[in-house]
């Protein structure tokens, strides 16, 4: 019986399992489109601007 109880803790008391939807929603999807924000996001701020007059910093005559 010792060995059985040496796996809990002290103080720490097992809440409710997740369902598989939430399990799935949790550790798949919501990771998945949170790197798609991120990455959506870092590609908008870092796409190439097209600008009607050069800059005498980007460009040498």
């Amino acid at each position: 019986m010792h060995l059985i109880m040496s796996a809990i803790e002290d103080g720490t008391v097992a809440g409710p399992g997740l369902s598989a939807i939430q399990t799935v929603m949790t550790f798949i999807v919501i990771p998945v489109a949170l790197f798609f924000v991120i990455a959506s996001l870092s590609w908008i701020a870092s796409a190439p601007r097209n600008s009607e007059s050069e800059s005498a910093i980007t460009s040498i005559e």
